[in-house]
C-alpha cells in the first residue's frame, strides 16, 4: 500500500450532504484491511516521530483513526464530542465548517497540560473542528500550540482548513492531499 493506491479506494460523492459539496468518502478504506492498517500505521509513526504524549480525537470519523493509534502508540486517548456526549464536567467550544455551525466538548478533566498532542481526525478540510480542538486545548488545558499537532489521512487543501491551522502555529501532518 502506498498514497497513490490509497487514493484510488476513497470515493467522492458529488452533492453531498448537501449540493455543491464533494464528499470524500473515507469508508472504503476502513474495508480494506490492508489500507486501513497502512494509514493507522503511518499516522502513528507520525506520533512517535513527534514526541507525541496524547492522542485527542473528534466525533465520529476521527474516533475510527484516534482509537486505532492511540491503541497501537500506546498513548491515551481524549474524546471531543458533540454536546451532551460526554459524563461529568466538561468545556465546548462552538465552531463552523464546510455546510453547518456546531459545538465540541472535552471532559475538562482531561491530563493534558504540558503534553505534547496529536489530533487525529479522518478529513481536515475547513478546519472548523479542528481549530475549535485547539481552542480548547490552548485555553482549557493550557496546550501551547507548538506542542499541537494534527495528524490527516486526508487534508482538502482547497478548503484552505490546513492554512488556517499553520497560521495558528499548529503543526499538519496528512497522508494524502487534494488540491481540487
Amino acid at each position: 500500500m502506498d498514497s497513490e493506491k490509497l487514493k484510488t479506494i476513497i470515493r467522492t460523492v458529488p452533492d453531498w450532504p448537501k449540493s455543491g459539496i464533494s464528499f470524500f468518502d473515507i469508508c472504503p478504506i476502513v474495508e480494506h484491511p490492508e489500507a486501513f492498517a497502512w494509514t493507522v500505521n503511518r499516522l502513528s509513526l507520525l506520533c512517535v516521530e513527534q514526541e507525541i504524549d496524547a492522542i485527542v480525537c473528534p466525533d465520529a470519523r476521527g474516533f475510527i483513526w484516534g482509537a486505532a493509534v492511540a491503541y497501537a502508540s500506546k498513548l491515551p486517548l481524549h474524546l471531543a464530542r458533540k454536546p451532551g456526549k460526554l459524563p461529568g464536567d466538561t468545556v465546548t467550544q462552538s465552531y463552523n465548517y464546510e455546510y453547518a455551525a456546531s459545538s465540541i466538548s472535552m471532559q475538562s478533566s482531561c491530563d493534558l497540560c504540558g503534553k505534547r498532542v496529536m489530533i487525529i481526525d479522518d478529513v481536515l478540510a475547513t478546519g472548523g473542528t479542528a481549530l475549535a480542538i485547539v481552542s480548547l486545548l490552548k485555553d482549557h488545558f493550557q496546550v501551547p500550540t507548538k506542542s499541537i499537532h494534527l495528524g490527516a489521512v486526508i487534508s482538502l487543501k482547497f478548503l484552505l482548513g490546513e492554512e488556517l491551522l499553520q497560521d495558528a502555529n499548529v503543526t499538519v501532518h496528512s497522508l494524502l492531499t487534494y488540491h481540487e
